[in-house]
């Protein structure tokens, strides 16, 4: 029998064939005994297929061609579900999709005992650990002779726990074999005709889902097929606008239904929020709701600029970039569907600053909406943010070509993309393309790049490289490590024992281990040149809000006649420093008549700021207290000035995130206003980051 851990570990060993035994251990947290155990099972599994066996050495593992396309052509299309052995966690999983499933039908122990091939006392501990997670969702599980077994709680919590949990496991892209499991298992035939149906409808309505947020709309909705059929008036009645009756999205729903024989208008609803929790936003069709999103978009877009100490050039661009993904995330917070962002806490880990950046931006938006904006949209759209902050020229040379595979949306795909470009600039990429589009129109390249694994694209006979949307400098280095010495196949164990006894004809080896392991080494990993490693460099360390400030640039008690005058004084510390150039506060007084004061960030604040070219010389920050507010354009008054120079879009965002964190203090503006000497200002900006953890660490 297959259980979870040796799927994964065959999967691993189809996207490379050739591993070290401490690399397959760190990557799945494996102890030696737990990988030797997984191989012998592998290996009986290939043994009685009549294939080769995986080679292995105290120092690596090799999966033979035969073997490999043994596993991508017969058995992980179909004798995998009739040889899989569930974990606790499987099945735990598969009890609640049988009790979502059929929910109208006599389920009894004798039936969950077949369906899990378990014994009555593993069922009854599996069904307690489902209980108490059901239970924080307040559902319950409830038995009588008469109906059997059955799910009890409000129809919004039944579905949404559902949604959460396969939402989950389909992002963690580990844990989505148990959804099709179940399918098979139980005989449920129409996957792919909802599937065929929902692509079909898209294409006629002209609405657009990423790959993988097509592949969970069709499971959702072979899932909740019998539950779509009964009348769910509780959300009809709270959501039943005319607005959303003229929608496209909600005319998909309703002939996509029809094909189901279900014509309530619960269920249309419904159907037509889960799809514009999920569809693209598109800038171009004149929606009903355009003119409502689009300016929230825009109020979004300019409190950042504010927020950050950054101007995008193409807003328009932006703007139509950061549309496509708000207007579903809009949908999914006016619906409160539930959302899983899988990068969530590496989102946080690694740009935690842009983040805070982002969540400060949504504070007013998040008014809006009941239940506020969750943590995973808010790192959804932190990855946005970074994607346009890292958007650049397109090296053009002529070497080799890389296609790069992402299902997972806009703000993943532009982020792989910027990421890539940078890291290996010799090479050309083409997309990002989703996966069927590449095994349909098969484009002339040399690598695949691909941030979900997926078998199919093997069959393609192309190295295929499987990289995080946020990557560290560890996983860089190895990404470049593999790309630039993919070891061949042909490079195999018995060619290092070749390798051994010819050396030992003519010289003695004192450790025969060691010696054999670098000859491994040298044979499939080789030092990368300094060139691409040196990309990995400086640039990505933060800078920190005091690094930014200067006693010097603090002033207080400034009486001034206008608000031009007021920015001049502002600047004026950080002239003489060789901070900005005249032409910078020129150019933001010029910018401020033309447009308004669009850096004030909060009630007396502003925080001036140009484009770097605009004659930012180095980083740094004044603060500027005037004695009494003064009036820009008869539109707003401002009392404080924070004049940034920032001299590109990433360095600062650390101390900006600092700075947000210090404007929300009482304190500190209670200090400004007591008149307290520039250095006595510095020393407490100083103590309070310090204290509080917002100092970044050098």
């Amino acid at each position: 029998m297959i259980d979870q851990r040796t799927l994964q570990l065959i999967q691993k060993m189809i996207q490379k064939p050739l591993m070290e035994q401490e690399e397959m251990m760190r990557f799945f947290s494996l102890s030696k005994n737990q990988l030797d155990y997984a191989i012998r099972k592998i290996n009986e599994l290939l043994k009685a297929n009549k294939q080769p066996l995986i080679r292995s050495d105290p120092y690596f593992i090799q999966l033979a061609p035969k073997a490999k396309a043994f596993f991508l052509n017969d058995f992980l299309n179909s004798t995998v579900y009739t040889q899989y052995e569930m974990n606790s966690e499987e099945r735990k999983k598969y009890i609640f999709l049988m009790l979502f499933y059929y929910e109208s039908d006599y389920l009894s122990v004798n039936h969950f005992l077949s369906a899990l091939r378990v014994g009555k006392t593993t069922f009854m501990a599996d069904i307690k650990k489902l209980e108490k997670e059901l239970a924080l969702s307040m559902i319950t599980i409830g038995y009588t002779r008469k109906n059997g077994y059955g799910l009890m709680g409000n129809e919004e919590n039944l579905r949404n726990f559902f949604m959460k949990m396969m939402f989950h496991d389909f992002g963690d892209n580990q844990e989505e074999f148990v959804y099709h499991y179940f399918l098979v298992n139980e005989k449920i035939d129409g996957f792919s005709q909802i599937e065929a149906a929902a692509r079909e409808k898209l294409k006629t309505f002209s609405l657009e889902l990423v790959e993988n947020r097509l592949n969970e709309f069709s499971y959702l909705f072979t899932m909740m097929l019998p539950r779509l059929n009964k009348q769910w008036l509780v959300f009809y009645e709270t959501y039943n606008y005319q607005t959303f009756f003229q929608m496209k999205e909600y005319l998909f729903a309703k002939e996509l239904l029809a094909e189901f024989s279900i014509t309530n208008k619960s269920a249309q609803l419904y159907v037509c929020g889960w799809l514009l929790g999920m569809a693209l936003g598109d800038t171009t069709y004149p929606s009903a709701d355009f003119s409502i999103i689009h300016e929230l978009v825009e109020r979004i877009i300019k409190r950042f600029e504010l927020l950050s100490g950054i101007r995008f050039k193409d807003q328009q661009k932006v703007i139509n970039q950061l549309y496509s993904h708000f207007r579903p995330a809009y949908y999914r917070l006016f619906f409160q569907l539930p959302i899983i962002n899988p990068l969530h806490k590496k989102i946080i880990k690694e740009y935690e600053d842009l983040y805070q950046i982002v969540q400060e931006t949504l504070r007013p938006i998040g008014n809006l909406f009941e239940r506020g904006i969750p943590e995973d949209e808010i790192s959804f759209l932190t990855i946005h943010f970074a994607s346009l902050i890292n958007d650049f020229d397109e090296y053009q040379v002529n070497q080799k070509i890389g296609v790069i595979v992402c299902p997972n949306g806009i703000g993943s795909s532009a982020m792989i993309y910027n990421e890539l470009k940078m890291i290996f600039p010799d090479i050309i990429f083409i997309g990002p393309i989703e996966t069927k589009e590449l095994l349909l129109e098969r484009p002339e390249c040399d690598l695949i790049f691909t941030t979900v694994p997926n078998v199919s694209l093997y069959t393609l006979k192309k190295p295929v490289y499987v990289v995080n949307p946020i990557m560290t400098n560890e996983e860089r280095n190895q990404l470049i490590q593999e790309v630039y010495h993919q070891p061949s196949e042909a490079i195999s164990l018995i060619g290092v024992e070749e390798l051994m006894a010819v050396i030992k004809k003519h010289a003695t080896i004192e450790d025969d281990k060691s010696l054999k392991k670098e000859l491994q080494l040298l044979l499939t990993r080789r030092e990368v040149n300094p060139a691409y490693l040196a990309t990995l460099g400086e640039e990505r360390k933060p800078v920190a809000l005091i690094d930014m400030l200067n006693p010097q640039y603090i002033l207080t008690n400034i009486k001034v006649r206008s608000w031009e005058e007021a920015f001049y004084l502002a600047a004026t510390p950080l002239i003489k420093d060789q901070v900005i150039s005249r032409g910078y506060i020129d150019t933001i007084i010029q910018n401020v008549r033309k447009e308004g004061p669009f850096f004030i960030i909060m009630d007396q604040v502003a925080l001036p700021h140009a484009r770097p070219e605009e004659g930012a010389l180095k980083l740094g920050l004044g603060i500027t207290v005037l004695q009494e507010p003064v009036i820009i354009n008869k539109k707003a008054s401002i009392k404080y000035i924070f004049t940034l120079s920032a001299i590109d879009h990433s360095k600062h965002l650390s101390a900006i995130a600092e700075l947000v964190a210090l404007l929300e203090q009482e304190s500190f503006f209670n200090l400004l206003e007591q008149e307290a000497d520039p250095q006595q200002i510095f020393d407490w900006i100083a103590s309070f980051l310090l204290k509080n953890k917002h100092m970044v660490p050098m």
